[in-house]
């Protein structure tokens, strides 16, 4: 798809499919994996997660996902909790990026990325660390998705949502 670009040039945008798990300890911590901003920017705090293989289902590409950052096996049945679609810059081009963000309770674990194949990945993920809400809101960093502590108190409050939340982009 084309869309018009700055002083109204076609840009072309490419769709992307991507899954995400909001990994959630027993302590109410979020684990966070800290992404290098490619665009020179200030570092970001996502999830764990990314794109959906051809011929991959959303929930296997969850828990490969999931596993390849983390170390984390999924269990099966973790809901769906929120919706999302941005748009970003990568190379070139514009990624019109669809995400479903599922929920996983765990115990606190020590997160690995050594299973992770995509060495490129490995190099632009600086650290993990699981957050507290109040960590969260007290902090100045980045988190994604925009509203994250506000969010993340909804569902440490209220459980998962059904159906699922679309979120602002």
């Amino acid at each position: 798809m084309r869309q018009a670009g700055p002083q109204g040039m076609a840009e072309s945008v490419r769709d992307r499919r991507a899954v995400r798990a909001l990994v959630l300890s027993h302590e109410d911590e979020a684990l966070m994996l800290r992404f290098a901003n490619p665009f020179g920017g200030k570092d970001v705090w996502l999830t764990p997660g990314g794109g959906i293989h051809p011929g991959e289902d959303d929930r296997t590409a969850l828990h490969r996902e999931v596993w390849e950052e983390t170390g984390l096996r999924l269990l099966d049945g973790v809901p769906l909790i929120w919706r999302r679609v941005h748009t970003y810059p990568l190379r070139g081009e514009q990624v019109r990026q669809s995400e479903d963000i599922y929920f996983a309770r765990v115990a606190r674990f020590e997160p690995t990325s050594a299973h992770n194949p995509a060495h490129g990945e490995v190099d632009i993920f600086r650290e993990f660390r699981w957050w507290s809400l109040a960590e969260i809101r007290s902090s100045g960093e980045l988190f994604v998705p925009r509203g994250f502590a506000g969010l993340l108190q909804q569902l440490i409050a209220n459980g998962p949502p059904a159906p699922p939340v679309t979120l602002k982009a």
